[in-house]
């Protein structure tokens, strides 16, 4: 029997995460994601979902880290922007090469519009595959300052995705 794999490829799926922003005066590798097998990644995407963040939210870039390796970048991490006063709204995305960093849109300093400039795709799709023998994981990096009372807020991340492997997917990470 012969499968169609038109069909096969239309199905994509959407992973969800929420991570909530703390602060330590460090850098915070956060785990999103984790892959098994190979997935194609049609945009990762981040939305500031409950309170402002605060205003040393900085650094902020999204890699993939094998437990046994080092990160990989998807976005830029040298002069990665920051997320610092961030109001509900606001987000980042993936849009471009992993030598270009992340793009921010910001609610509270106007309102936005991303579109598709030049022709180019809002979001960069990627193909993603899992590292053998070890968890891998998409994560969100970011930097704070010292006063953790001000490291408020949560951020929706969504990552649309599409198997390419029997074993392919994406799932939020504990």
């Amino acid at each position: 029997m012969k499968i169609d794999r038109t069909i096969a490829e239309d199905h994509l799926y959407i992973a969800v995460k929420h991570l909530t922003i703390n602060g330590n005066a460090a850098q915070i590798f956060s785990n999103l994601f984790v892959v098994t097998g190979v997935v194609r990644v049609f945009y990762i995407y981040g939305i500031v979902e409950t309170a402002t963040l605060a205003a040393d939210v900085t650094a902020c870039y999204f890699d993939v880290f094998p437990t046994a390796g080092a990160a990989v970048e998807l976005t830029k991490i040298v002069a990665a922007p920051a997320m610092s006063s961030f109001e509900v709204g606001s987000g980042i995305i993936k849009s471009q090469e992993a030598a270009q960093i992340a793009t921010v849109l910001r609610a509270n300093v106007a309102m936005f519009a991303e579109e598709d400039a030049d022709f180019k795709k809002v979001a960069k799709p990627f193909i993603l595959g899992k590292k053998s023998g070890a968890v891998t994981n998409v994560r969100f990096v970011y930097t704070t300052g010292t006063d953790l009372t001000e490291e408020t807020g949560v951020i929706h991340f969504e990552a649309q995705w599409q198997p390419l492997s029997s074993d392919g997917a994406l799932v939020p990470a504990a």
